[in-house]
Parts: structure tokens; sequence; C-alpha cells
């Protein structure tokens, strides 16, 4: 999709430089970082906006964390002020829950769902200066990239597959894209149909070695306690149970059951419509266009040697800032 009445550009770029641009733009969804980070909280963040697990290896960072903290909220900066923070109001803390009887429902996502109101802000290292390059990371040091997206989630993990097909993914260009972005088994397909105005359909393959997040990646979660929060973009104060594993959070719904509402603060936020939940997938989602199959006859490995890597990445920003006039 794009912003019509805006001035777009081709991306004409020689044909080399244009297909590295595109590879690199999708260098992302390897997995989940489960495990304290103890990389010392480099941008000061407060405990509303970052409250990882507690883990005995860093004792010093995030101590007894509770409920309306580390819930974040839609970021656009590494400042901690850079932040538009969720509205949070404490029900009851885990213990409190207890006491009356509540038992919460798990985070768990069905085996095979379709969700058309999912919305992200992913957050990622800035490798260059134009945020093409989006791989995420495992620690929260560096500059980063904020990028918004919105579309249709579809997931089987019974097949290991996942396609999330975007109706809005902004650049920091003055348009948008159209796309779709399929997970299955261990490589992932970034199939770009519309940059702009411009058609472009490509369809990489890259090889991440590791397949779809499970259903049941946060069944063993802490729970930390009830909270009534104002989720972002789907409007509404929903009551939910707040849960955290390592750095991430997650909410459940408590009137559906179902997950609303994931945070991680250097990987993003996702969000799902708890009533737009579909527990069956009606397409086959290994099923792929012409574009992919043909991409998928040559993979590429995710993390190729690094200082090749470098180098390709340093040639792709200044090829564009050449094209831009930059």
């Amino acid at each position: 999709s794009h912003h019509v009445g805006e001035q777009t550009h081709a991306l004409n770029f020689d044909r080399p430089v244009s297909m590295m641009f595109k590879i690199c733009l999708f260098l992302c969804f390897f997995g989940l970082q489960v495990q304290a980070t103890c990389d010392g909280n480099p941008h000061k963040w407060d405990r509303q906006r970052r409250c990882d697990q507690y883990d005995p290896k860093c004792p010093e960072l995030y101590s007894g964390c509770t409920v309306c903290e580390g819930v974040g909220g839609i970021a656009t900066g590494d400042l901690n002020h850079e932040i538009t923070p969720v509205k949070c109001k404490i029900v009851g803390d885990a213990a409190a829950m207890k006491k009356q009887g509540v038992v919460p429902a798990k985070p768990l996502w069905p085996k095979q769902f379709v969700n058309d109101q999912f919305y992200e802000v992913q957050i990622f290292v800035k490798h260059d200066p134009f945020c093409f390059v989006q791989i995420p990371a495992s620690v929260s040091n560096g500059t980063h990239c904020y990028k918004a997206q919105e579309g249709v989630f579809n997931y089987d993990i019974t097949k290991r597959a996942l396609r999330i097909d975007y109706l809005q993914s902004r650049t920091t260009f003055k348009f948008n894209m159209t796309e779709k972005f399929h997970h299955i088994n261990d490589a992932v397909h970034p199939e770009i149909t519309r940059y702009g105005f411009d058609k472009v359909p490509i369809c990489p393959c890259i090889n991440v070695s590791v397949g779809p997040v499970a259903s049941n990646w946060a069944s063993d979660s802490m729970y930390l306690g009830r909270e009534e929060l104002d989720v972002e973009f789907i409007g509404g104060t929903y009551t939910v149970d707040h849960f955290v594993k390592g750095p991430h959070h997650a909410w459940v719904d408590t009137a559906t059951g179902n997950i609303v509402r994931l945070w991680q603060p250097f990987n993003g936020l996702e969000v799902f419509h708890p009533n737009h939940y579909v527990d069956k997938v009606t397409e086959d989602l290994t099923v792929m266009s012409g574009a992919c199959k043909l991409g998928a006859k040559a993979c590429i490995q995710a993390f190729p040697n690094k200082p090749s890597l470098s180098k390709q990445f340093d040639n792709m920003v200044q090829s564009v800032k050449d094209y831009f006039h930059f």
C-alpha cells in the first residue's frame, strides 16, 4: 500500500545492489531470546519501559518486577522519554489474585489461527541510515530503528508455517510497501509485491535454521498479576493477565483467553485483537508464489561471513545515498 499524493522514487538500482537491498530488508523473526539479558540496560530505560524477569546472573537488574512494570508502549526512539507508554491500572499482583482463587489462562497460541487485526512496531539495531537491514538482537546495545506495520497474521505450527500479510509496512521514506512474510520450516521468504507505486515482485529465501515460534513458547512464563490495559491500535480498556519470560512480556485477555499483546523492549510491540482469532487455517501456508518458489532454489544463509556481510552493507548504503543524492 502507499500514501497517495506523496512523491515516490522508483528503486531502479543496478541488479546486484537492488537484490542486496531487498534481501537484507527482512532478516528477522529468527526466534525468541528467553534467558536473562545481562546487558546493563545501556539506554537507562525505566522499569515501565523495561523490566526483565529476574535472574541471579545479573542480580543488580530488575529485581521484583511486578504488575504495570515492563509494559512498554509505542516507542519511537532510544531515549527513555521517546515512547508513548501504555496506560496501565493494577487490579492485583500474583499473590492477590491467588488469594481470590484466580487461575489465569497461560499465554498460548492455538496451533492454527488467523488474526486479521495484527499490529506491531518492530525494534531492531540500526545498521544503515535508512533502516533497511532488519536484524533482531539479543541485547539492547546500539542505536535502534522503530518500524510500524499492520496486517493479517496466519499461523499453522502443525505444518511449521507462518505467513504475515502486511497491508501497511512503513519505511523511512515517504511511502509504504505491500508484502507477505513467509516462514516455512527453517527458512523465511520475504515477498515484496509493491514498493510505493512500483510493482517489484521479489522473494529471496533466507535459511535461518529455526522454524516459526512454537505455540507454547510462553507456557513456562512467570505470572505477575492482573491489570487493566488501554491496548494500543485496537482501542478500549482490556482486563488482562500479565506474564514475563526473560525480556519478553505477554498479556492474555481475561474475557477470551487469547493473547492480546506482546512486548520486548528491544525487539518490538505486537498486538492481536482478542476477538479476531479464527482458530483454524483454511489454506495451506506452505504454498508460495512463483517468485518465492524460484527464490527457494537458492537459499542464502542468514548470517554469512561477517566481514563480507559488512562490506556488502556498506556498498548497499553508499549506492542508496548516491541514488537519492544524499
